[in-house]
């Protein structure tokens, strides 16, 4: 079965971070656009353009520490919005802190990782992530 391109959202401010996931996705086998946007109030900006042109993202990467809108907020935002709620999102974050953990579940995020220090686990995490939502899990074409 043929699919289609994937179309990932990184919400991530951090530009070092930003590159190793971008290295990631290049050096995986599954073909998908990434959208980098660096807080939370841009990528709901970009969410709701989005939706006009019927082009959500088919996952959302978000950190939770970033200025101007943090991933909780955002996460909030995104769970509160009929139109958006959807989304699968992955909070992808150096905080392992239980605080953010449960509050984060509690918010509706779908899934929680931290991120590795060494460069290759790094990678390493991003590939099997990829691989878990884009060649495991059932993806709708679009929800209406």
């Amino acid at each position: 079965m043929m699919r289609r391109k994937a179309h990932i959202m990184l919400v991530e401010d951090n530009h070092s971070d930003q590159v190793m996931v971008e290295r990631a996705l290049e050096d995986g086998k599954i073909a998908c656009d990434l959208t980098i946007l660096p807080n939370g109030q841009k990528a709901l900006e970009s969410l709701r353009d989005m939706l006009l042109s019927d082009s959500l993202p088919d996952l959302v990467l978000m950190d939770i520490n970033m200025p101007v809108m943090d991933g909780k907020q955002t996460l909030q935002e995104i769970r509160a919005d009929l139109e958006l709620k959807h989304l699968p999102v992955v909070m992808l974050t150096t905080s392992n802190r239980e605080k953010d953990v449960i509050e984060s579940y509690r918010l509706g995020v779908n899934a929680y990782l931290t991120k590795p220090v060494l460069d290759s686990q790094f990678i390493k995490t991003i590939q099997q992530l990829e691989n878990f939502w884009f060649e495991l899990v059932v993806l709708p074409n679009k929800i209406k």
